[in-house]
Formats: C-alpha cells, sequence, structure tokens
C-alpha cells in the first residue's frame, strides 16, 4: 500500500513533527507494509528522523513545477492523507484558507482517495473563509477531526453530511520515548517550559503575520514575557533548572534564549534551540522532566502522552478542548491569565498541585490509552471508506 501524506511543516514546526511521527506509527500499526511518503525540504533528515519516503519540496511552496510533482505522487498513491495540525482558520491570515483550498483541490483532482487526517478547524470569522473550508473538507471521502468542536463547525458551516467524524489528535499515538534516545541536558532534575511569544500581532488579515511590516511587540506581549521570566526563575528555585523547548524552530528560539538571558540564573537554563533534534529524542527529553508548563499545544500533548505532569496555557480553543479531553481543566488556563497580578503565584499553587495529582495522572494515562484506540479504529474506518 503506497500512502502519501500531505502533511504540514515539518521544516519548523516540533508540534507538526510531534503528528507526523503519530501518523507514521498509526499508519504502521494498521498496515506494517506500507510505503510512506511526507514531503519536506529537509528530505535526507526526516527520512532519517521517519524512516520513510520523502518528496523533497516545501510543503508551502507556491512553485507550480511542485504542485505538480505533488500531483504525480498523489496519482501514484493508494490514499493521500491529509493532515497536520490546524490547517484551516482565518484568525492569523485568510490567504491560507485559499492556498489549501487550491492545493488540495489538485490533488484530489489527481486522487480522489483523501483522507483528511486528525485536523483542528481554528476561529474563522469571514463567511466566505467558511464556505470555502466547508467546500475543501467536501472534496475528501472522510475527514478526521481531533476534537468534536471542529466537527460541529465543519457540519455548521456546510460539509457534505456523513463525511466528518470527530476523534483526537494523532500526536499522543507516537512512539514511547526511550532515555537513551534523549539529547544531552546538562541536569538532573528540572522542569520544562515551551515558550510562546504572544499578543505581538494583528489578528485576521489577508497576509501571514511574517510578511507584515512595521509592528512592533505590544504592552500585553512585554508583560508576557515578564510573567514567564518570573515563572522560569521560580522554577529554577523549585525544580532546581529549567529547559526551555522551542517548539516552533522558525519564532521560538530566539525567544527562548531572551528568557534565559534575563532569568535570575541564566546558567539554570538550558534551551533545546538546536535543530538536530528529532520528533523522539524531544519526547525523550520531555519524558525526563518532573513538569511541563506548555504554551504551546502539542508541548502539552507531547508531555502527557509520556506521562509527564503538565500545565496549560491556551491562546485559541484548541488547548482548551485537548484539557477538556483529558480532564485536566484545573490545571488549564487562558494565555490571558498570564497578565493578571497573581499570576506566578496561580502557576506554582498548580504545578504543585500537578505534581502530587495521582488522581489526574492515572486518569491521563487511561485516557491517553482510550484515546490511541480510538484512532486506531478511526483511521481504519477512513482508509477503508477511502478504498471503498
Amino acid at each position: 500500500m503506497n500512502v502519501l501524506v500531505v502533511n504540514s511543516d515539518l521544516a519548523a514546526n516540533r508540534g507538526d513533527r510531534a503528528i507526523a511521527a503519530g501518523l507514521v506509527a498509526l499508519v504502521r500499526a494498521l498496515e506494517p507494509g506500507a510505503r510512506i511518503t511526507l514531503i519536506s525540504q529537509h528530505a535526507d533528515r526526516d527520512r532519517d528522523w521517519y524512516g520513510v519516503d520523502v518528496l523533497p519540496q516545501n510543503i508551502h511552496s507556491l512553485n507550480p513545477l511542485d504542485l505538480l510533482r505533488l500531483m504525480r505522487a498523489a496519482r501514484r498513491a493508494d490514499v493521500v492523507l491529509w493532515g497536520g495540525g490546524e490547517l484551516l482558520k482565518d484568525y492569523t491570515n485568510r490567504l491560507g484558507v485559499w492556498y489549501w483550498a487550491v492545493k488540495m483541490r489538485c490533488v484530489s483532482a489527481a486522487n480522489p482517495r483523501v483522507v483528511g487526517t486528525f485536523q483542528g478547524i481554528g476561529r474563522t470569522r469571514a463567511r466566505s473563509s467558511r464556505r470555502l473550508i466547508a467546500r475543501t473538507v467536501s472534496r475528501t471521502r472522510t475527514f478526521l477531526t481531533r476534537d468534536a468542536q471542529s466537527r460541529e463547525l465543519l457540519e455548521s458551516w456546510g460539509v457534505r453530511p456523513g463525511i466528518v467524524t470527530a476523534s483526537y489528535d494523532c500526536a499522543v499515538y507516537a512512539a514511547d520515548a526511550r532515555p537513551e534516545s534523549a539529547s544531552d541536558v546538562p541536569f538532573e532534575r528540572f522542569a520544562v517550559v515551551a515558550p510562546r511569544q504572544w499578543f505581538h500581532y494583528r489578528e485576521g488579515g489577508w497576509l501571514p503575520h511574517r510578511w507584515r511590516r512595521g509592528q512592533g511587540p505590544s504592552a500585553q506581549s512585554r508583560s508576557l514575557a515578564t510573567t514567564v521570566v518570573s515563572m522560569v526563575d521560580a522554577l529554577v528555585e523549585s525544580h532546581g533548572a529549567v529547559v526551555l523547548a522551542p517548539m516552533h524552530m522558525g519564532e521560538d528560539p530566539a525567544y527562548a534564549r531572551e528568557l534565559r538571558d534575563r532569568a535570575a540564573r541564566p546558567d539554570r537554563v538550558h534551551v533545546l534551540d538546536g535543530d538536530e533534534l528529532g520528533p523522539e529524542a524531544l519526547r525523550s527529553v520531555i519524558a525526563r522532566a518532573d513538569v511541563m508548563v506548555a504554551l504551546r499545544l502539542h508541548a502539552g500533548i507531547v508531555a502527557t502522552s509520556v506521562g509527564v505532569p503538565t500545565v496549560t496555557y491556551y491562546y485559541v480553543d484548541k488547548g482548551r478542548l485537548y484539557a477538556e479531553q483529558l480532564g485536566a481543566q484545573e490545571y488549564t488556563r487562558p494565555i490571558e491569565r498570564l497578565l493578571e497580578p497573581d499570576a506566578l503565584a496561580d502557576l506554582t499553587a498548580m504545578v504543585a498541585a500537578v505534581e502530587a495529582d495521582g488522581e489526574q495522572r492515572a486518569r491521563t494515562h487511561e485516557r491517553i490509552g482510550a484515546m490511541r484506540e480510538h484512532l486506531r479504529d478511526d483511521l481504519a474506518a477512513a482508509l477503508a471508506a477511502a478504498r471503498s
């Protein structure tokens, strides 16, 4: 069986890499002999990381020749899996909705056996964006979301009835962490913080943030950074050291280094900013931590899936929805909570509580196991539907 995965940003996004690792593991669990092809501009690296074939191109390429190569690869595949997190939304920009509409129209023309795999549907305000998303999703044979809210949104926007199934995020399915594959971290005991700069750009508009000019950090963004520095200092005091785990390797490493340099004890803060760390090795580092404080969704998903107590701050619904799936709302806050005067006291209390909460740890373990079973069943049904 030949499987083409039209994934998201393996070049720069460790969250998308965790999703790809989970999806590859799922396909192999169901189809051990499958030949899997991912898309990446770092072909040699990702062949080694995932043990798959790689179509060498940037997933965000605007080159018409790359689109033709992608269509040729789709035509040769038995099934095309389209996934990679939260691709369909317009709160960051509206151009991305059109990009995926055009790309998937071409892919589905080359091979109609397309399955949407474990996607989240993000905040989308424009009616035109909602209509376009519904038409794009309706081109698939079946479409798996990572939560019930995403399914409900798609159905309310007019997606063809009967093709959407609510499931979970496949990043929870990646192989168990192996301590021997962990990168060197110079501490025996540590907490992990996955930072994200936020409140730093205007939502909406047509263009992605990286193409906009003249926007400096807002007062809220500066306040958030100050609070996160205090968070790092408090965790160094309580746990001896902190590892900062950037998840988006374009945006986060410089921010993480800035946080380290502002810390009271920068010698007790280590930044995982080297991009030689593959998804399995990152899981292994996180698995060694006492606790995770996640300001990015997939840092929290990786941590909970390897049994690390986790506190989550969410900036859009996807973080809240994952916490609800785990029954971990008590240890989850909107990121705006970090702008309040008592934010550090609240964080400190949550960290102490989640580490001591054996019931939450057992509940998380049970629910992660149930998610993995559902993921296998849902993908098996989707593959059968695509090939029928």
